[in-house]
């Protein structure tokens, strides 16, 4: 017969009553993540009581089940805090095995259920207790739980399980306690261990929590090193960078599972130049015995193998995303962004994405958001409702047209393009660029295909496709007919004007549209705005 839960009995002397009462709590409550019948004096005295409990070893069959009620009632952010007591906070952390010196010791085989335990609990409190936070960010905290995660990459003597929650909780703080960053940056030599940890766990994805520890490791060196700026950066942390791009890499080569991949492709939004360099490596033309190594995925004597899983990434998501029960996610930001910056950043890369994203135009006659390549789905971003991917997407197709308007437009259509030129200050009709930069050597002119060439003059700059033959709408008008046509445009116009259905813009300094206050000072502006005619030789050239 179940026996119901009194908080009345946690004060009891007899420990039987004690552990009647927390097995009826924590078999009630193993689900619920709040509990609205539980008022703070009760919370308090289930605090107390395993306060209680876990400082006496003489009860120690009842550790393992005095922390999993406190560990149940830490899921309840609301009243977390009637939990908030330093004699509590040390209890935990000394049967966690994180307290001074604690870290170097290993649990026998029956205590390390409650060391278990008392790591899931550390998780939940620092999640969700502010208090709690700031008790255990303490820096000879930080540092054992440091210095316990890396010595897993010499010896595994912690069960998978264990170094998934100790990387879970190292995770939580750096992404809550921001003063624990720049010490494990620079004391205790995070980045650099958790690299070497990670690749030495590549090899034992079969493990159950292998992955889940994976996941923990790059979520914690995103937090590590997102606000480092590119300008300030000293040696060490270059070298930090180096050091995650190259385990990017590997990540990227081993075929990582999707939650993987996402958190590499997270991480590779914030390594920098330092960083993106390592996703390449040069191919050698023969191998030991003097034999060639044709690799499939080579360009400009890279393995390009890691942008490739990139690229395999991002058309996943595309494809996802053109599908009409789904609508564009934030999902696809990271990776658009991850791009951008790699393009940015090494040269090689950028034009081995504009060959697979944007290859030479042939097809002219189909608009550039029709159709299933990744050109035409990242055309359909571009006027997405998300603006964070459609800012992400703009922004790679930029990169790639090594920020030239005039070639972004060539691939997108100023139709496409016009919310994101509007959003940057790029607005207005592209001007004609420097015969320097018509003349640039990075690449040849492969854009420039014979198709493209044949029908270049009647392509529509708006619609990205060449413009339909339509017969004229006014053949066979008088000029009378003509004339009252004109008048009535123009009243239907003033019309809307005035009742401010439509309001007339013209492009300010910023690149950005502006209204005007009349039509007369939206025309005057336009003449100054003007474009000078094209040059008619337009070299795609990088």
């Amino acid at each position: 017969m179940e026996v119901p839960f009194t908080v009345d009995d946690l004060e009891n002397e007899d420990a039987a009553a004690v552990e009647r009462s927390l097995r009826s709590f924590t078999q009630k409550n193993s689900l619920p993540t709040s509990f609205p019948d539980l008022n703070w004096s009760a919370r308090k005295k289930i605090g107390n009581a395993a306060t209680k409990i876990l400082s006496n070893c003489s009860l120690a069959g009842l550790h393992a089940l005095a922390l999993e009620a406190v560990r149940i009632v830490a899921r309840d952010k609301a009243n977390v805090e009637s939990l908030a007591s330093e004699e509590l906070y040390a209890v935990i952390l000394q049967r966690a095995r994180l307290g001074k010196e604690a870290h170097r010791t290993f649990p026998h085989d029956e205590e390390l259920l409650v060391t278990t335990e008392a790591q899931k609990v550390l998780c939940n409190l620092v999640f969700n207790s502010k208090s709690a936070q700031r008790y255990f960010s303490r820096e000879e905290i930080v540092e054992g739980l440091m210095a316990r995660i890396s010595a897993n990459k010499d010896t595994e003597r912690w069960p998978m399980e264990n170094q998934h929650l100790d990387t879970k909780l190292l995770f939580i703080l750096t992404i809550l306690c921001a003063d624990v960053r720049s010490p494990l940056r620079q004391t205790c030599r995070a980045i650099q261990d958790l690299c070497i940890y990670a690749t030495c766990l590549i090899d034992k994805r079969q493990h159950n929590h292998v992955e889940n520890v994976l996941c923990e490791i790059l979520k914690t060196l995103f937090n590590l090193v997102y606000n480092l700026r590119q300008e300030h950066l000293t040696m060490g942390e270059e070298l930090d960078l180096v050091n995650m791009g190259q385990v990017c890499r590997e990540l990227l080569l081993c075929s990582p599972s999707d939650e993987v991949k996402k958190h590499v492709i997270n991480l590779l939004t914030v390594v920098k130049k330092h960083g993106y360099s390592q996703l390449l490596v040069s191919v050698p033309v023969t191998d030991k015995e003097g034999k060639s190594q044709p690799l499939a995925s080579c360009f400009e004597g890279m393995d390009m193998r890691a942008i490739d899983s990139v690229l395999e990434f991002l058309d996943a998501k595309l494809a996802l995303s053109s599908d009409s029960k789904f609508r564009p996610d934030d999902n696809l930001a990271p990776v658009l962004c991850a791009l951008t910056n790699a393009s940015k950043a090494v040269p090689t890369i950028r034009k081995y994405l504009k060959m697979m994203i944007l290859p030479p135009l042939t097809d002219v006659h189909t608009r550039p958001e029709v159709g299933d390549t990744m050109r035409n789905k990242l055309c359909r971003l571009l006027t997405s409702a998300v603006s964070s991917v459609r800012d992400n997407a703009g922004d790679l197709l930029y990169a790639l047209c090594r920020q030239n308007v005039r070639r972004l437009i060539k691939y997108t259509g100023y139709g496409n393009a016009a919310g994101w030129l509007a959003e940057k200050g790029l607005m207005g009709l592209p001007q004609p660029e420097p015969s320097s930069m018509e003349n640039d050597e990075d690449e040849s002119d492969f854009s420039d295909t014979e198709e493209y060439l044949e029908h270049k003059n009647k392509i529509e700059p708006v619609t990205g496709v060449v413009r339909e033959d339509r017969p004229d709408p006014m053949a066979g008008m008088t000029d009378e007919q003509k004339e009252q046509l004109a008048m009535d445009l123009v009243n239907s116009m003033d019309r809307v004007l005035r009742t401010g259905v439509l309001k007339p813009v013209t492009i300010g300094v910023d690149g950005k549209p502006r209204t005007v206050e009349n039509v007369m000072e939206w025309r005057e502006q336009a003449m100054r705005d003007r474009p000078h005619v094209e040059e008619p030789n337009d070299s795609d050239e990088d």
